[in-house]
């Protein structure tokens, strides 16, 4: 008598078994993102080549992707690479118009501008660029000239 039940007890324990492992391959994985399907990452971003073109001594990047914009920051400062796929002259000019004192930079890639934000005692610059479908801004307290150099090396290692 006792080996019915406990035959009931292997057979219901194997088919809780069996409906838990058949459940996560029954679901879709998600669909990747723009910036995923396009492969743009903080890996294109390394620490070295940031720190090293901005002169800051940076470390730890963490990357943030929301949609088609990566945005890769470090610890060392207030420096922040941001990635945006899909971009093209209409969604530049829009990001443009948020910065009504930008100064343009001409024959700088396909279009570019910089600004500058002062907080307090801090100085921040931004240059924002766009080649082909790529946007990069690179913001920090560097120098324009040093993140112009630093735009155009990411854009060289894309």
């Amino acid at each position: 008598m006792r080996t019915v039940p406990a035959a009931v007890a292997v057979l219901l324990l194997s088919a809780c078994t069996s409906t838990s492992t058949s459940s996560p391959t029954s679901e879709p994985a998600p669909p990747p993102t723009a910036t995923e399907s396009a492969g743009v990452n903080c890996e294109d971003a390394p620490e070295e080549v940031v720190g090293a073109a901005l002169r800051l001594r940076l470390n730890h990047p963490r990357q943030t992707i929301t949609d088609n914009v990566v945005r890769c920051t470090y610890d060392g400062g207030t420096t922040e690479v941001r990635f945006e796929t899909g971009a093209d002259a209409a969604s530049f000019a829009e990001g443009r118009a948020e910065h009504p004192r930008a100064t343009d930079l001409p024959g700088f890639h396909d279009e570019a501008y910089r600004t500058t934000e002062v907080t307090g005692e801090v100085v921040l610059t931004a240059v924002t660029a766009r080649a082909g479908t790529v946007e990069i801004t690179v913001t920090s307290g560097a120098t324009a000239d040093q993140a112009q150099q630093l735009v155009s090396a990411l854009f060289a290692a894309l």
